[in-house]
Formats: structure tokens, sequence, C-alpha cells
């Protein structure tokens, strides 16, 4: 928004610009919040700077700044969870059926 000041003693005009924010709301966990503006804060930024520093970037670039692919832990640990889902369970009630178990090859 731009106001325009006049002045009738001088007739002269002046003007400000009054930038008008907005405001973005998010759900995050509140341990991660606090780690990461501890994280922040340490570098001498604020949330707020930080938020409108990747959205210049989005906007610049056209892309997010960030990756968020997988690491290759990360894609190991989540093969190895679906592979053993397809493992079979078997219950065991008894403490010979566990030793049995336990006995087999």
């Amino acid at each position: 928004m731009i106001l325009i000041f006049y002045d009738h003693n001088t007739l002269s005009y002046d003007c400000e610009v009054i930038t008008i924010s907005s405001k973005v709301q998010v759900n995050i966990d509140p341990e991660l919040k606090q780690s990461a503006e501890n994280i922040i804060k340490e570098i001498g930024l604020t949330p707020t700077a930080v938020i409108n520093g990747m959205y210049k970037q989005i906007v610049a670039t056209g892309k997010i700044p960030l990756s968020f692919s997988l690491t290759s832990k990360q894609r190991a640990e989540l093969e190895l969870r679906e592979v053993s889902k397809k493992i079979p369970v078997r219950e065991v009630k008894t403490k010979e059926e566990l030793e049995k178990f336990f006995n087999e090859d």
C-alpha cells in the first residue's frame, strides 16, 4: 500500500510504502519446533525470516529449496520393515512351545 501525503504549506508531496503482511499458520511437532527455533536463533535469524527466505527462493527458482528424498539408510530401513511384514508370525503360548521354537533348525 502506498500512502501519499500532501503538505499544503510547502505544496509538496511525500509518499510512504506500507507493507501488508499475511499470516501463515502450520501444525508442527512441539519438540521439532523448539529444536529448529534454537538453531535459527543461534544463527541470528527469526522463524519469520527463514520462512520468508524460503518463500522467496520458491518464487525465484520455481522449486522447493529442500530435498524430500530418502537417504540410503532410510530406504534400507523402509525395505527392512516391508520385508519383515511378510515373515509369518507364529504364536507361542507355553514354555515348551518356546523351547521347541528356538531348537528348530
